[in-house]
């Protein structure tokens, strides 16, 4: 079975046309052409991951965030460049995972916006069963609002820890707040200051983020949105256990299908370090 044969499975299931238009999705990098030896589904393509999918023998690895780190320092839109930077051919990160890809033969294809609420599967759907938030979906699309039993703030946090197996995670507004209506605000989505309003038009009051800016804490502080932020990767990283599950249950027995943890390459310091010393106890 060639590699763009299971492409194009995922594809059908979650077209390009449900997709942000713009979002760069499908191939990346690699043969299509290539008999799949294995698949890999991560979280990011992280130098770790291609690794871990070359010593499993898989040869096509599939990605929700880009390969390669793009220019960031400029706007041309806006006529800004806040700083000098690398073109990104000649990032280092770069330049080591393409490496890595074309020395180990790996073909990496990108699903991201159209697998985000590609159902049953995909990003949001997957993190919502492993909430435990039921299935009665209200609300918009891009923020989908679930309807639950009267359930407080900290309830809700004590519930996503167990679930997801991971924490702490951040609380904006009252952790005894009571909510029976729930906004899914997964990955990115908080990266943007005011994405509160499409949660808030759906009669959210807490919502479930990915990765949130300073600026967006304060404007759901302001329209008193009461917010449990699982970081960006926790968020995501169950539609791509998703994803495997989706191949798994398509692709012929002779081809392996691993799903590969991204991985959080951070640490929080114990509530006994005493800050601003520089010692610890």
């Amino acid at each position: 079975m060639k590699i763009q044969s299971i492409a194009n499975l995922i594809e059908e299931y979650a077209p390009y046309s449900t997709g942000v238009p713009g979002d760069k999705l499908g191939l990346l990098a690699g043969d299509p052409d290539a008999d799949a030896a294995g698949v890999v589904t991560c979280w990011s393509p992280t130098l770790a991951v291609l690794d871990e999918a070359a010593r499993l023998g898989a040869n096509m690895v599939i990605s929700h965030e880009p390969l390669t780190w793009r220019v960031c320092g400029r706007d041309p839109e806006a006529n800004l460049e806040w700083y000098s930077e690398r073109h990104p051919t000649a990032k280092i990160p770069n330049q080591k995972r393409m490496q890595f890809i074309f020395a180990h033969g790996l073909s990496v294809y990108r699903y991201h916006s159209n697998w985000d609420w590609a159902p049953n599967y995909g990003m949001v759907d997957m993190l919502a069963k492993r909430l435990d938030l039921g299935t009665t979906v209200e609300g918009e699309a891009f923020a989908p609002v679930y309807v639950i039993p009267p359930t407080t703030a900290r309830d809700l946090l004590l519930q996503a820890r167990k679930n997801l197996q991971t924490g702490p995670f951040r609380v904006v507004g009252d952790p005894e707040r009571v909510v029976t209506r729930v906004a899914i605000c997964q990955g990115g989505f908080g990266q943007m200051f005011t994405f509160a309003e499409v949660a808030l038009r759906g009669g959210a009051k807490l919502a479930f983020f990915g990765e949130m800016l300073d600026y967006t804490i304060r404007y759901c502080v302001a329209t008193n949105l009461s917010v449990i932020e699982l970081g960006h990767y926790t968020s995501e990283d169950p539609g791509m256990l998703g994803m495997c599950e989706f191949l798994r249950e398509r692709l012929p027995h002779d081809i392996p299908v691993t799903h590969v943890h991204s991985g959080e390459p951070w640490d929080y310091l114990p509530q006994e370090y005493p800050l601003g010393t520089g010692e610890s106890k």
